[in-house]
């Protein structure tokens, strides 16, 4: 949007005029794509590699204000009227004009799996600003690892399409465990890469038609000169650990992991009774985060990633005992903000809601 047009459109005389709707709602009666503020994309292309993914490249408008490499977005959707969001990571490079993500089905996953099974060429997208700090500096090391498992593939690929859009020298491995050939999402374009950039040593284990899981024995047959490499890290929380345990034994470089705290969540299992004040609600904290208790209690406190990522489920609480899921820390709290998806009851517990 014009910049001067949105100055225009946000002033306090334009806002008076839309009254009691909002000057987005005016623009959405043109394009559902402008707004004044918020960042919002349209599905450009949906190309489905695998039969339980899809790719989406998407235009943002004018209020998205770019990534780096590794970052991740919270998407959103309206689906039955109401918005639901889900946080992915960017796989393209920072400068590419488009947007990139790589959605897989999810169980219940009620965003994903719409997208999976629905997405298409101009499906409206709304996007927040881009989050994570699993970013390469500028200065590409001289060597490096980016090791991945299942869609871990996504962050560590934009961070190879950034590299090498730029021209770096490094002499990189990418290492990717996945199930199956036919689970492999970014084979063809890897294989095209590693073709093209004599430095690139592209190695693919597929664990289901008996290939080794990530073990000592693997690591060091494959990336003999680990202790030299700087390594980038994203997949499934037991194959992370596992992997950051190894790469710790045999090297003291830079170890960067991609912390989607969802994926080390340990199970919600709490203790005591949680009070919702404002709907005057009592529930017992004893299965599942302070957001799945508020939920089978039939509130409907806001939530994005439910993965303490996007902090879209933060709520103030009043006092309580809570345990932080990603790392069984037990706290006291008392007048405090905290993510409902990441913390569990550890004894009774009041939230504002």
């Amino acid at each position: 949007m014009n910049p001067i047009v949105k100055r225009m459109l946000g002033s306090s005389l334009a806002r008076a005029l839309a009254h009691p709707s909002s000057v987005d709602d005016y623009l959405a009666l043109i394009d559902d794509r402008l707004s004044l503020a918020e960042p919002r994309g349209r599905v450009v292309h949906a190309v489905r590699q695998t039969p339980d993914s899809v790719t989406l490249a998407i235009e943002p408008n004018s209020n998205w204000r770019g990534h780096h490499a590794g970052q991740h977005v919270l998407v959103g959707l309206t689906l039955d009227g109401a918005r639901h969001s889900r946080c992915f990571s960017i796989a393209s490079a920072p400068d590419e004009p488009l947007i990139e993500i790589t959605v897989k089905r999810n169980g219940a996953g009620r965003v994903s799996n719409y997208l999976v099974d629905q997405a298409q060429r101009g499906q409206l997208l709304y996007l927040s600003p881009a989050e994570g700090d699993f970013c390469p500096r500028s200065q590409a090391p001289a060597k490096a690892l980016l090791l991945s498992a299942g869609s871990g593939i996504t962050p560590v690929m934009s961070v190879l399409r950034t590299w090498l859009s730029h021209g770096a020298s490094t002499d990189i491995v990418f290492l990717h465990y996945a199930r199956a050939p036919v689970d492999m999402i970014y084979a063809d374009e890897l294989e095209a890469l590693a073709a093209e950039h004599a430095r690139l040593q592209s190695i693919t284990v597929f664990t289901g038609a008996g290939g080794a899981r990530l073990d000592a024995a693997a690591l060091d047959a494959q990336v003999p000169d680990l202790a030299e490499r700087e390594t980038w890290l994203c997949g499934p929380a037991g194959f992370m650990d596992t992997a950051e345990t190894l790469i710790a034994a045999r090297s003291s470089a830079p170890l960067h992991r991609e912390q989607f705290a969802a994926s080390r969540r340990a199970s919600a299992h709490g203790q005591g009774a949680v009070q919702f004040l404002k709907s005057d609600i009592a529930a017992s904290g004893e299965h599942g985060s302070l957001l799945e208790i508020a939920e089978d209690a039939g509130l409907s406190p806001p939530y994005g990633c439910r993965m303490g990522i996007c902090h879209a489920c933060k709520c103030h609480i009043a006092e309580g005992t809570v345990r932080d899921l990603r790392t069984d820390r037990v706290r006291q709290v008392r007048d405090t903000d905290l993510q409902l998806c990441i913390h569990a009851a550890a004894g009774d517990v009041a939230i504002d809601f």
